[in-house]
């Protein structure tokens, strides 16, 4: 069942996609060129001009007030095939007019679904294309907390089609929301994003412009995030200009991305990092490659010095353990004892538990002890308790564990769950076996 809704709204996300790009070609055919100097600057707290090709939009507007005066939220929503009524709803969107998006929008509130999300979004990106100052002003003041991502999608339309104008609202001195943190970084990447699709080299440009500070990491990062679809080997080039307390993770993240589509590269790359920049680079061109093809990444990384090799096997099987995660305990298992592996052991055996717990259950048993097969035995536990609520089978791993601390926390975690489940039996077995601090009360069980 829940695959069956899985697939459903990923097709429906792929409609609204499709025709949401549909609609941007044709929005953006009618504006004027991004890169024009008849650009108006928009700036807070000013009234400014419309765009000049909007101007004169009355009679059009008055056409889409016609056709849509019988078509209101409620009656789309009310639709009973969810194909016609997310088709029905795009539709909408295209053919509103722009002074009614605020009132949609108010509409939308109440519903906080993916959908409703999605469209939220498609609505403000159409209002910041054709009627910024309404769309910003229509946010108040703007805080990362409660409109930061409202924003973001104003800020994506105007910069498709001016960004220009998109920089002067950012970059005005009257702009509070860009000293917010978080949120200025979160704004310049979002712009940096959607201009360097149109002209990258005008992207980087405006990003080396700024002085050091969230406006310019958030510009950098939105570059390199686009480009790495294109040309990684540029977008990590880019990223060793950015400087951020999140630097070893974003230069993590451009190999992980890099590594799924030229791993070797991603690899070499990583390489010529240094310290904790390299180590965390290099295990996320592991789990990158991993998530394409596990086994030569594995072959690869058995290559390696021990020494070293040990520094990455948990990224390499976490990831591994996303699809295959029998297939990833086995190999986990041949390595040779290290903290990586002893943190990755959890991650593998609860995936695994959670699709074939016999499976996983025999195998885990055959494996010597030690802080592998504690860790393995903890997330076993967990997965038997929560997937399965199969607390009793939990309990009964959890207390094989070795490790006193964390055989305590994990049996007192179980046991808990278990008196939920069935008291006497809890209570029976807490009494049979008493370990420090996990013998529940009757009472504490209601």
């Amino acid at each position: 069942m829940l695959k069956t809704q899985i697939t459903l709204l990923a097709i429906l996300i792929v409609s609204l996609s499709a025709n949401a790009w549909q609609w941007t070609r044709q929005s953006v055919a009618t504006q004027p060129n991004p890169n024009s100097n008849d650009a108006q600057p928009l700036a807070p707290g000013n009234a400014l001009q419309r765009n000049p090709a909007k101007a004169d939009a009355s009679a059009e507007s008055a056409t889409r007030k016609e056709a849509t005066a019988h078509v209101n939220l409620a009656s789309i929503m009310a639709m009973q095939d969810p194909m016609e009524r997310m088709q029905a709803l795009v539709e909408h969107i295209k053919s509103l007019p722009v002074d009614q998006i605020g009132e949609m929008l108010d509409e939308l509130d109440d519903s906080k679904d993916a959908k409703t999300r999605f469209l939220t979004h498609l609505l403000l990106t159409r209002w910041g294309q054709e009627d910024p100052d309404a769309a910003f002003a229509s946010l108040g003041n703007i805080s990362a907390k409660r409109n930061g991502s409202q924003a973001r999608a104003i800020l994506e339309g105007l910069t498709a089609i001016d960004p220009s104008r998109a920089v002067a609202w950012l970059t005005s001195p009257e702009n509070d929301a860009r000293h917010q943190p978080w949120m200025g970084l979160g704004l310049a990447r979002s712009l940096a994003s959607e201009w360097s699709r149109q002209n990258p080299e005008a992207a980087i440009a405006w990003a080396a412009s700024l002085e050091p500070g969230d406006l310019q990491t958030g510009a950098y990062l939105g570059i390199v995030e686009n480009l790495m679809k294109s040309d990684p080997e540029r977008a990590a080039a880019i990223a060793m200009d950015v400087e951020t307390e999140a630097r070893s993770e974003f230069l993590g993240s451009i190999a992980e991305d890099w590594a799924r589509q030229a791993p070797e590269d991603a690899i070499e790359w990583a390489g010529t990092l240094e310290g904790h920049e390299r180590q965390t680079a290099m295990s996320e061109a592991m789990a990158g490659w991993a998530q394409e093809a596990p086994e030569s990444a594995a072959a690869y990384l058995d290559g390696l010095p021990a020494d070293e090799r040990n520094e990455h096997v948990g990224a390499l099987a976490r990831s591994w353990a996303e699809q295959e995660p029998g297939a990833a305990a086995n190999w986990l298992g041949s390595q040779p004892e290290g903290d990586s592996k002893v943190e990755a052991m959890g991650h593998v055996m609860w995936n695994w538990t959670s699709q074939d717990p016999e499976a996983a259950s025999a195998w885990l048993a055959e494996q010597p002890p030690g802080d592998s097969f504690d860790r393995g035995a903890a997330g076993l536990a967990k997965a038997a308790t929560s997937a399965f609520e199969d607390a009793e089978a939990g309990v009964a791993w959890s207390s094989s564990i070795q490790n006193e601390e964390l055989r305590t926390e994990m049996t007192r975690h179980t046991l808990q769950r278990w008196m939920r489940q069935d008291p006497q039996a809890a209570q029976a077995w807490a009494e049979a076996n008493p370990v420090e601090g996990t013998t529940p009360s009757r009472e504490g069980s209601k």
